[in-house]
């Protein structure tokens, strides 16, 4: 994914304060609580039974969220991750923390991610995830030309935006983590340096770092069948420290 670092955190920013509007499962949680209470007044069911349809009712009103504490530029902060990248309607009132582009970030993401992944296929009768997904420079998702259910999947996270937000995130973070890694050599040996002829063989050991065309890795979310994500650059897995 060729993304300059600056257009990942403007994609970071806009996904956390877009005006978005409520999304729609309010209203068929609630059309559901309606139908089932009707359904209980005109049928003899038992009571066991009509406790089950309570519970699933309260489940489809009020789906699992994860809260997580994340590093942002605000310091440590629990963030439920639903929540953060679904806006209230109207917008905030105020700019929320902004994630930073840490391995323990990218790590809860892509947890929250894989978590949510098999319960959306299910809903939207989605029978498996696509291999892999990316995003174009301008953050566009991009997916297998031969995943057979690529406009559903795409629809559905229409309808979910914040699934859609939290992967994309999950890329955006991933490439800048990424890149800032491949300068780490350079500000230990250029730090290192004794001398000023020293230091300008550092700068020009790393010359390429400083390149306007420089390409960022391209970043791959890969998906098992099941749901499970994680993450690549340039084809090789990144790993991320254990919860």
């Amino acid at each position: 994914m060729f993304i300059q670092p600056a257009s990942l955190w403007s994609a970071a920013v806009s996904a956390i304060s877009s005006r978005t509007a409520a999304p729609r499962t309010e209203s068929a949680a609630a059309a559901s609580i309606a139908a089932s209470a009707n359904l209980a007044d005109r049928s003899s069911i038992s009571q066991s039974a009509r406790d089950l349809l309570a519970a699933e009712t309260t489940a489809a009103a009020s789906p699992v969220s994860s809260s997580v504490v994340f590093d942002t530029n605000q310091g440590a902060v629990t963030l439920d991750i639903d929540a953060y990248f679904q806006p209230p309607a109207g917008g905030f009132t105020e700019l929320p923390p902004l994630m930073m582009p840490s391995a323990s970030n990218i790590k809860a993401l892509t947890d929250h991610v894989s978590a949510r992944m098999p319960d959306f296929l299910a809903r939207n009768g989605i029978p498996e995830a696509p291999a892999s997904v990316s995003y174009d420079r301008y953050g566009e998702l991009q997916l297998p030309a031969d995943y057979p259910y690529a406009q559903e999947f795409k629809a559905a996270l229409a309808d979910d935006p914040a699934l859609a937000r939290s992967m994309q995130t999950a890329a955006a973070l991933s490439s800048v983590h990424v890149e800032m890694q491949k300068s780490i050599p350079f500000h230990e040996e250029y730090s290192a340096a004794s001398s000023a002829a020293d230091a300008a063989k550092v700068v020009a050991k790393y010359a390429w770092l400083f390149a306007d065309n420089r390409p960022s890795a391209s970043i791959t979310l890969n998906f098992s069948a099941d749901g499970k994500l994680t993450v690549s650059a340039d084809g090789e897995a990144i790993s991320w420290p254990a919860a």
